[in-house]
């Protein structure tokens, strides 16, 4: 993020070969086929619904941005985890799912999960 220094953790997907191996990265980066991408009014961020998943509604919210795990995470990180719980409740409300006792947040790696 802006100020901080680079810890390797955080670098964009475009061009790093080295995040080949997250699936995340690889998904933001169109490079999984099988992976439909949702429309999403963030440039910054993927969705697309979980390849298994436990709920009808069941999508993952992913920015575009590596993030390694929930541990690197920061104070920093907040708009963006905000920003991915806004965009999640956007894809529901487009499929109809307004109720919130029905919606499910989750963080784990780089993904913001809505069930």
């Amino acid at each position: 993020m802006a100020g901080e220094a680079s810890s390797g953790a955080e670098k964009s997907w475009e061009g790093q070969s080295e995040f080949s191996s997250c699936i995340f990265c690889r998904i933001a980066n169109n490079e999984e086929k099988n992976t439909e991408l949702l429309p999403c009014e963030n440039e910054d961020l993927v969705c697309f619904k979980d390849i298994k998943p436990a709920a009808p509604h069941h999508y993952l919210v992913v920015p575009k941005k590596h993030v390694g795990n929930c541990k690197t995470l920061t104070k920093d990180h907040v708009p963006l985890v905000q920003t991915m719980m806004d965009v999640g409740r956007t894809i529901l409300e487009h499929n109809n799912v307004t109720d919130a006792e029905e919606i499910r947040f989750s963080y784990w790696g780089s993904i913001c999960k809505y069930i």
